[in-house]
This record gives structure tokens, sequence and C-alpha cells, in this order.
């Protein structure tokens, strides 16, 4: 046909694929080296060997292991005046009735579990939730063991900022503590079914961080990992529990 102009060989869309592919390889090049703009993927270098521990000295007697279960002498005990709880709502239960409780059945034991300071037990025996002075914080329910139905926190103030730490959870409808323990804590805190206290460590800037956890084999608050951690020098490693 005569008057028709044909495109030469070799015109048409090939330079715009050709653009398309060079500027494909500016963008992968750039990627590659890690040096582009703000905001795009840098290289972290070369990542360092991994290498198993080299014990050091190996021929050497190690110190000897302690033997025995932990805390063996400590297990689940039933509160001693507590009516049970059919229902296994443990909200019915008055907290302040358990730890006066407690009290009564141990009033001169200032050691071991039960133990408290003359002083605080005998403002235990007469204190309620209206008090101000009362030694016993708010109490507090989570589940701690895991069954889906809460279970009771209580914290006894003593002297010297020390704390006793209980907890108490309802077998077969019968008021059971599963936790009793003495700390000097900075604060206290819940993490799923984990209580954690932070202690003031006696090395500047350290503190104690000790993790109670439920054990599904002795039905108790077992101390799951005890540790020394560093802080930050002007706070306390969490914030501080405080009273309602």
């Amino acid at each position: 046909m005569t008057g028709s102009a044909r495109p030469a060989a070799g015109s048409g869309p090939r330079p715009r694929r050709l653009l398309t592919a060079l500027g494909a390889a500016a963008v992968l090049t750039a990627t590659v080296a890690g040096c582009g703009a703000a905001g795009e993927p840098l290289s972290a270098g070369t990542t360092a060997p991994v290498a198993a521990p080299s014990p050091l000295w190996p021929e050497r007697t190690p110190a000897p292991t302690p033997t025995g279960e932990q805390h063996d002498d400590v297990t689940a005990t039933r509160v001693p005046g507590i009516a049970a709880v059919p229902s296994g709502d443990i909200r019915k239960v008055d907290a302040y009735a358990v730890v006066k409780a407690e009290v009564a059945a141990h009033r001169h034991d200032v050691t071991g579990a039960d133990g408290l300071d003359e002083a605080t037990a005998a403002k235990i025996s007469s204190c309620s939730e209206a008090e101000r002075n009362c030694p016993i914080r708010t109490p507090v329910l989570r589940d701690l063991t895991g069954d889906g139905h809460d279970d009771l926190i209580v914290g006894i103030e003593m002297d010297d900022h020390f704390l006793g730490l209980r907890c108490y959870t309802l077998v077969k409808g019968e008021l059971t503590r599963v936790m009793a323990t003495v700390v000097r804590p900075s604060s206290i805190e819940v993490a799923g079914r984990d209580v954690i206290v932070w202690e003031p460590s006696d090395t500047p800037h350290y503190a104690v961080r000790s993790v109670y956890s439920w054990d599904s084999h002795r039905h108790y608050m077992e101390l799951k990992s005890d540790e020394i951690r560093r802080v930050e020098a002007t706070a306390t490693p969490r914030p501080t529990e405080t009273r309602r």
C-alpha cells in the first residue's frame, strides 16, 4: 500500500522496556548495597559465629549440689475456722476474716509461713476494711491456678517495709492457702498466672526479681525463678503497688 508509513524495525516500545529494566537494576543495586535514602533497609553487617560454651578448668571438683526437694516442708494448708464455700466462688470469702483466723491459730509464731511480729498480729486482731491503719492490703482476685476461677492474693504489711504475701484457692469448696512468704518489695505484679516480686538488692542499681508460679503436681505456688537484674538508677523496677 502506497502512502502509508510503517514503523522502522526496532522502533516502538523497546526503548521504554530498556529504561524500565535499567531502573529496576538500579533499585536492586541500591538495596543490595544498603546505602539508599532514609527509610530504606540497611545491612546489619556480618553475623557473629555461634559458639558452644567452653568450660574453664573442667578437671576441678565442682561445688556440691544441695539435695532434697525445694521447700519440701511447705505445702498447701487448709485455713482453719473458715466455712466451706460450696459454690466455689472465692469472692464470697472475707479476706480479713481469713487472715484473722490464721493469726488466731498461730498467734505466737514469729517465724515460718505464719510468722508475724507481735505489733502486726495485734493490729490484725481488731482491724477491718474500713480502718485506714489496718495492715492488710486491699485483697486482689486473680486466676493463679489456671482453672478459670479467681484465687485470692493478700498482703500483710509489717515493720521495716516487710510484707507477708499469701495466696489462697478453693479445693472442693475448702479455702486452702497455696503460698505464704515474707518479702521486702519495691513492687509486686501479676503477669498471666505468675506472681512477680521485685525487691531491692544490696548492690546499687540492681534488684531481685522473684517469680512464683502454680505447680500442678504439688498444688502450690512454687518459686519458679530468682534472679538479679540491673534497673534504672532513678526509678524502681516497676510501678510501686499502692493501696486503694
